[in-house]
């Protein structure tokens, strides 16, 4: 198997929206509708801190990036398309951006992802994030389900 590489990009990298625009079709799936009115592709980039690209070989198979929410960051669009699946691209793209908040000296990092995103919310539980409240921007989001996790 090819090993992955995961690198830093623009928040605004064409490889990365198209992942994000996959993404966004794969929810649109799951939930019937899209969840929420900004759009998977669209990311305030004066909020991010960094945003990660997962390839194996050529591939492009994942994307992840932190933005600031307070003193705390928060993982957003973290994707890792089916082809990646299965061989703990996720798990490693999660202590990445982990990795890069400790960096930025965040105190926490959030987490924001659906009641029908099982898997997500299984490598959260087991990576030490704890649920916690709905946040903002989330609280009109059906379905959300919020975690957190001391750095």
């Amino acid at each position: 198997m090819t090993p992955f590489v995961v690198t830093e990009v623009e928040v605004d990298d064409p490889v990365v929206l198209r992942l994000r625009q996959d993404m966004a079709a794969e929810m649109a799936t799951l939930y019937g509708r899209p969840r929420h009115g900004v759009p998977a592709e669209g990311i305030d980039p004066d909020a991010v801190v960094v945003t990660l690209l997962v390839s194996q070989g050529d591939l492009p198979v994942g994307t992840g990036a932190l933005r600031r929410l307070g003193s705390d960051v928060e993982a957003k669009r973290m994707f890792v398309a089916p082809a990646g699946r299965g061989r703990g691209l996720g798990r490693a793209l999660l202590e990445e951006l982990e990795d890069r908040a400790r960096r930025v000296g965040a105190p926490r990092m959030l987490l924001h992802t659906g009641l029908r995103q099982e898997a997500a919310i299984a490598l959260y539980r087991d990576s030490g994030y704890q649920e916690v409240p709905v946040f903002e921007p989330y609280l009109e989001v059906p379905e959300s389900v919020c975690f957190a996790k001391e750095l």
